[in-house]
């Protein structure tokens, strides 16, 4: 699945039933209303939104943490208990992460605060001390008046960013460092002046956000429109979706709050606190509207907190406000959510990708000049005379076939078609007898294979077209005319006589074998075999060494077939789908092979990470990691990938030990400015030291 940056936003409707986004019952019954259990001992004036900390060993030891607003902070236990106040400050909204970590002082678990009087967020670290929970970690300016706030942590990098929202429909995210004494903005003018990495305008008034770390959205109340869905990470924006809107089109009347129940697997609720319609709950999984529930005593729902074992609900219309508890018990027992009970809920520090390496990226390519969907999938050239000359060839699908030198600038662009995919081969030998690199592509404007001569871009273009002749060529090109539905992966495969082949897979799952043929004025080609999956496949890779063949079914599993043209067409399981360590889409494969180890490596894009598989060890498992960006570079990191290239050869000083290429679908400059798509580049060397070997 694709997904469209904010610069051209789709809106998809998902109210009422209306889509298949969710929400399919509108005629949910508003139960009998629940009682709630437990309330905090002390009231303000003005109880506002609050955030839950999870104690890791102790859940007695759990705390409740208000906004007070003029009254400042209040410190609650578990039991409602209060035993600390911050005063001083202002605070309108609030939220919790955990584990967030310093190079030199370990980790803290980190409260946030609104501060829009003074238009600035706040920063505290959190502990069970009974002195005093609370330590001041700092604020800094961000330059409107945010009522509303939520964090989110990116459970693959760990990586800290703060949204905050304001009622003129500004939205402004930052990006958080932490030093083991202060929290502050990554991003910063040459003054010290936080800048953000993300600004959008939602629209109306904007009441609250949260985001959700596992499944990366960020969901924004406009509060007399609708919940809107965003992606929570700048560098993985997504289309933005209305999750649900205010009656008639939806339930909701005015959005005051959100939050979210975790439970295992994605399963768990979004969870609204509406000022009429009380509490609303929607699947988490897939945003289909659960129920509607009621409190007796609570007037106006505005307020909520995720405890363990229920939600603490603001009661600020009483004469004293105070904070109450409602029991997961009580809410299990109701229409709706008896069917998806709430049990086994788990704290933001549960949702982490273990075992994932991280791995800069080192530099990057120039961006392709289409926007959208638009780089794909890159390939290699080395150059045999110097190998700090070599090339990457890669794929703009809007328009033609690129050419890069190893900083990553442009050398060529051949405006040719709809490439999708491309794969080279060199010492392949021409109609003349000389040893010749070429190179295939996936043509999807005509559905054929075009093949292309790659040589030194010494003085001159590098990528040559070269001829396709006989009788399998498209009757308006000079490319070979394939009979699958539509053409999509490929990957080339060189037999032990050197003869060249060209695998090209479709949409529907069947696979062409091609074998070239030297021609005069070019190459024939012939299918010799086809191949099938049950479902979409794409990324393909041949291992020429022992003749096997690798295709990634996107949704269900890596397979290898053999690459003889004469063997059967059986598929033997590589690797499976797991949901874990290779999550759909499986996208690009490509091999590793220096002559001691050989790997078989995936894009997992699902979670945005890569695998690696030892060949040379049964196919063992030996790698899991994510490209993240160097923000002292300027270089961001890869996520949503699609292609990927593996090379294994001493490329200079810069990468002595190899390079690994991945497409980025949202590249974005120093500034966080959104970028037309590149690919990313990272020396071997790293990624081979994060291996399990």
């Amino acid at each position: 699945m694709r997904h469209l940056g904010l610069s051209s936003l789709t809106i998809i409707l998902s109210i009422g039933g209306l889509s298949a986004c969710g929400n399919s019952d509108t005629t949910a019954a508003v139960t009998t209303p629940l009682s709630t259990e437990l309330k905090t001992t002390l009231t303000y004036d003005d109880f506002g939104d609050a955030a839950y900390w999870f104690n890791h060993s102790d859940s007695s030891k759990s705390l409740l943490i208000a906004t007070l607003e003029d009254d400042g902070l209040a410190v609650f236990s578990s039991h409602g208990e209060q035993l600390q106040q911050l005063q001083g400050i202002a605070p309108t909204s609030a939220d919790i992460r955990y584990d967030i970590s310093d190079q030199h002082a370990g980790s803290a678990d980190i409260l946030a605060v609104a501060l829009p009087e003074q238009q600035s967020f706040g920063f505290y670290a959190i502990s069970d001390d009974p002195s005093g929970p609370l330590t001041d970690l700092g604020s800094f300016d961000v330059g409107f008046n945010a009522e509303g706030l939520c964090l989110y942590k990116n459970i693959t990098t760990g990586e800290l960013m703060v949204t905050g929202v304001a009622d003129d429909g500004m939205a402004k995210q930052f990006k958080l460092s932490f030093d083991g004494s202060q929290v502050s903005s990554r991003l910063q003018d040459v003054n010290g002046v936080a800048l953000p990495v993300r600004e959008f305008s939602v629209g109306g008034k904007l009441s609250a956000c949260i985001a959700d770390d596992e499944l990366a959205n960020l969901y924004i109340a406009e509060q007399n429109i609708g919940i809107w869905a965003y992606g929570a990470n700048p560098e993985n924006v997504k289309e933005r979706q209305l999750v649900d809107g205010v009656a008639p089109l939806g339930h909701l009347q005015e959005i005051e709050g959100l939050e979210l129940i975790y439970q295992a697997q994605g399963k768990g609720y979004l969870v609204a606190a509406d000022e009429g319609a009380g509490l609303l709950f929607y699947q988490r999984d897939n945003w289909v509207f659960n129920s509607q529930q009621r409190v007796a005593g609570i007037d106006e729902t505005k307020a909520l907190a995720v405890a363990e074992d229920g939600l603490w609900l603001a009661n600020s219309e009483l004469e004293q406000p105070i904070y109450e508890k409602l029991s997961f018990t009580a809410l299990n027992q109701q229409n709706g959510l008896s069917a998806r009970p709430i049990s086994d809920v788990l704290a933001h520090r549960e949702l982490s990708l273990s075992g994932v390496a991280l791995v800069a990226a080192t530099g990057e390519t120039a961006a392709v000049d289409d926007d959208g969907d638009a780089a794909d999938d890159p390939a290699f050239w080395l150059n045999p005379d110097d190998a700090e000359q070599s090339l990457i060839i890669a794929t703009n699908k809007q328009g033609g076939l690129l050419a890069y030198n190893l900083q990553g600038q442009q050398v060529q662009y051949l405006a040719q078609g709809k490439p999708n995919n491309v794969d080279i081969r060199s010492k392949v030998q021409n109609f003349a007898g000389q040893d010749i690199s070429i190179a295939a592509a996936s043509n999807r404007e005509l559905n054929t294979i075009a093949l292309y001569q790659i040589r030194s871009a010494d003085g001159q273009d590098p990528i040559v077209p070269l001829a396709a002749l006989g009788n399998a060529v498209h009757p308006d090109a000079a490319e070979l005319q394939s009979s699958l539905d539509e053409v999509y992966g490929l990957c080339m495969y060189q037999s032990a006589d050197n003869t060249a082949y060209v695998f090209v897979n479709g949409k529907n799952g069947q696979v062409e074998q091609w074998r070239l043929t030297p021609v005069e004025g070019g190459f024939s080609g012939e299918v010799v075999r086809t191949l099938s999956v049950a479902s979409q496949p794409e990324g393909c890779v041949v291992d020429d060494s022992s003749a096997t063949l690798y295709l990634g079914e996107e949704d269900q599993a890596i397979w290898q077939f053999s690459a003889e043209e004469g063997a059967d067409t059986q598929a033997s399981l590589f690797a499976k789908v797991d949901g874990e360590n290779l999550v759909a889409d499986i996208e690009g494969l490509t091999l590793y092979d220096d002559g001691i180890h050989k790997y078989l490596l995936a894009s997992s894009q699902g979670n945005n990470t890569y695998v690696a598989y030892d060949l040379a060890q049964n196919n063992r498992l030996v790698g899991h990691f994510a490209i993240i960006g160097d923000d002292n570079l300027g270089v961001d990191g890869a996520s949503d990938t699609d292609g990927i290239h593996a090379v294994s050869a001493n490329l200079g000083s810069a990468y002595p030990k190899g390079l690994f290429i991945a497409q980025d679908w949202y590249n974005i400059d120093a500034n966080y400015q959104q970028l037309n798509q590149n690919f990313k580049l990272v020396d071997w060397q790293t990624i081979q030291a994060s291996f399990d070997d």
